[in-house]
């Protein structure tokens, strides 16, 4: 049986669709056999016929089916589904994950926005992510970004996640400019003020096609930030 993991964003569109490839590349170059899930998708796009990260998913890495709702308004999940009048049932998503989970080692489940949007309207209260992660028994991996306002953005992420007794395993920079002194003292006084390492910096991609691979072969021939992902990744580390 392997073990889900949910990567979540400290703020909206900070790259997790990116950071997961990143990861599900990695693993697979250790053996750990990995796929991707992405249970809430919302804002259809009609340039490319389809759901963005879905998309991106299958045809830049070649994993299908990583989807299980689908919603075509470009909003947080749980208006997505009132404006869509879909039904939908957090016992599908779970099932799901664990169906995976007794076929793949490690599943990389993408997150909608952070951890605490709204996933589905109930009679008096809200399903959360937070509630789905709670269920599922996932660790969290966060990306963050390195830029103005990532110092609030990261430590409100994980003063979130101790108020709901998440557990974060890692921590991912992402869109890190090496020779920007602000990114550079952002990540410095975030993992001074939280006691983490992070696992990555990631930069920004002008040709992703072309950079994104080397980038991923740079970080092979680095052996502590593998042992690190090892070591975030524990129930995998033994199959490297």
């Amino acid at each position: 049986m392997g073990k889900a993991y949910f990567i979540t964003g400290t703020g909206t569109d900070i790259g997790k669709t990116l950071v997961t490839s990143i990861l599900y590349k990695v693993l697979g170059r250790l053996g750990i056999k990995t796929t991707i899930c992405k249970p809430f998708q919302t804002g259809y796009q009609d340039e490319i016929g389809g759901y963005p990260d879905i998309h991106w998913f299958e045809t830049r890495l070649g994993v299908a089916d990583t989807g299980i709702y689908q919603l075509k308004p470009e909003t947080s999940p749980h208006l997505a589904i009132a404006l869509s009048n879909k039904q939908v049932e957090p016992s599908i998503v779970l099932k799901r994950i664990n169906e995976l989970k007794k076929k793949f080692d490690v599943v990389l489940v993408e997150g909608a926005g952070g951890l605490a949007v709204p996933l589905i309207e109930e009679e008096t209260t809200f399903y959360m992510t937070k509630d789905l992660i709670i269920d599922a028994q996932m660790p969290v991996i966060a990306v963050g970004t390195t830029g103005l306002g990532a110092i609030h953005d990261a430590l409100s992420t994980f003063s979130y996640a101790s108020e709901h007794h998440l557990k974060i395993n890692g921590l991912i920079f992402n869109r890190f400019n090496h020779s920007s002194i602000i990114h550079n003292d952002n990540v410095r006084t975030i993992e001074k003020l939280l006691q983490i390492s992070s696992l990555m910096t990631v930069p920004v991609f002008t040709h992703i096609d072309e950079e994104l691979d080397a980038y991923i072969e740079k970080m092979m021939r680095q052996k502590s930030v593998i042992q690190h992902i090892q070591e975030v990744f524990d129930c995998a580390v033994s199959k490297s």
